[in-house]
């Protein structure tokens, strides 16, 4: 997994070109990081939330975001 797919995905939704991942706690922007063991997360900047994103999650970005710049 890379983590510069998260980061375009967050990009894109800023165009709104994909939808936009909202923290569900507060309903603030999330951001990514990836830890030393490289596994990927979201989190909020405004609460605690965390999220680790899980491999079907990733499949789901990544499609969405060549269907972005693909133009599909």
């Amino acid at each position: 997994m890379k983590i510069q797919y998260v980061s375009k995905y967050i990009s894109l939704s800023e165009e709104g070109l994909v939808p936009v991942l909202d923290c569900p706690m507060d309903q603030g922007p999330l951001f990514s990081n990836q830890t030393l063991d490289d596994e990927i997360y979201l989190y909020c900047l405004e609460c605690d939330y965390k999220k680790t994103i899980g491999t079907a999650f990733y499949h789901e970005l990544v499609k969405k975001v060549n269907g972005a710049i693909n133009g599909k």
